[in-house]
């Protein structure tokens, strides 16, 4: 389809080329109808919203048969696209048991119309010419179906995207919240029984607990944003003075959603080892591979294991996450505690 610019360009190039153009008479005609199709192209390539569907759909109707009477005056002027025009808008404004019939409709009345010209003598394109006039209708009905496929590809991103963020701040926010109120629940447990220090202990785990789910959900949203982060000098900051951070290979970025990825995974796994192993030794290792890039974490079993139980969810959130990124995520015991592996094709 024309854009507004494009069809301006037309409509000053058709008042300068169109002959004979006058007050009177064959001149008066002819500036009659450049007039109306002037207008049918000027609206009909203006943004939709701008335009009510009733108005477009009988300017459509008013296009045919201006356009038509238009095209024996217009056969040397710029002007003979404006019956091309019309069939185009027709095949991209409706389906094809509308759109056909329409296109034929263009087809015939150009035929028709030159056939009369022709017949008063006047010098235009013979008659036959007219029937291939519809023929941009399939163009416009082409354009259609690439249209409203972008549009449902874009539907469907916006919708990937927003599951993928709905994912990652629930998992944020499950850790944090589950962890907070699990220390609340002993806190009070430890009160009933008048272990007042032990209470204390619990709310201040429950405190900082609050405080990382806070950090956490800021780096989600910071993960969320277009450009990504970068990948080794925000793991060395995640993973801080908590665990031993190691790097193989030639570093590269991945993907955002790679990238992604990998963060949350380091995320998920200091956050259970902390939970269930808490002062063991955590080592967290990053490889690049010629094809892949491959996370390790792996923590020794604690002298002194936490008594919580995990429920599994985070982990088949991560399995979730790296399917959707072309990825693999294990967790499982070792001779030493446990590990979290974690391959991303990149």
């Amino acid at each position: 389809m024309l854009t507004p610019y494009f069809a301006a360009v037309i409509v000053v190039a058709s008042f300068l080329t169109l002959r004979p153009l006058g007050v009177e008479g064959e001149g008066l005609l002819v500036l009659c109808l450049l007039v109306v199709n002037s207008v049918v192209m000027s609206v009909r390539t203006a943004p939709e919203k701008w335009v009510p569907a009733r108005v477009g759909n009988g300017l459509i109707g008013v296009g045919i048969v201006a356009s038509a009477a238009l095209l024996p005056f217009a056969t040397d002027s710029i002007a003979s696209v404006f019956p091309f025009f019309v069939a185009g808008s027709i095949g991209y404004r409706f389906r094809p048991s509308v759109s056909l019939p329409l296109a034929a409709s263009v087809s015939v009345a150009c035929a028709v119309s030159l056939a009369i010209a022709d017949a008063c003598g006047i010098d235009t394109w013979p008659p036959i010419a007219g029937l291939v006039v519809g023929m941009p209708a399939l163009l416009g009905y082409s354009r259609r179906n690439r249209v409203a496929a972008l549009e449902a590809q874009i539907r469907e991103r916006a919708l990937a995207e927003r599951a993928r963020i709905a994912r990652d701040i629930h998992d944020v926010l499950a850790h944090s919240l589950s962890g907070v109120t699990m220390q609340l629940e002993v806190a009070d447990a430890l009160l009933d029984g008048n272990r007042i220090e032990s209470a204390r202990e619990s709310i201040r785990r429950a405190q900082s607990l609050s405080r990382e789910g806070l950090v956490e959900a800021r780096r989600a949203v910071q993960a969320l944003r277009d450009d990504a982060l970068p990948l080794v000098p925000t793991l060395r900051d995640l993973v801080g003075d908590q665990a031993r951070f190691e790097v193989h290979g030639s570093p590269r970025e991945p993907s955002v959603e790679g990238s992604q990825f990998l963060i949350r995974s380091v995320q998920e796994a200091m956050t259970n080892a902390h939970r269930h192993a808490p002062h063991a030794p955590v080592d967290v290792a990053l490889t690049f591979h010629p094809k892949s890039i491959e996370l390790t974490v792996d923590n020794q079993a604690s002298e002194s294991p936490s008594a919580v139980v995990g429920s599994g969810m985070g982990l088949v959130g991560m399995r979730e996450r790296a399917a959707l990124v072309g990825g693999t995520a294990t967790a499982g015991p070792t001779d030493q505690g446990w590990r979290v592996h974690v391959t991303l094709d990149a």
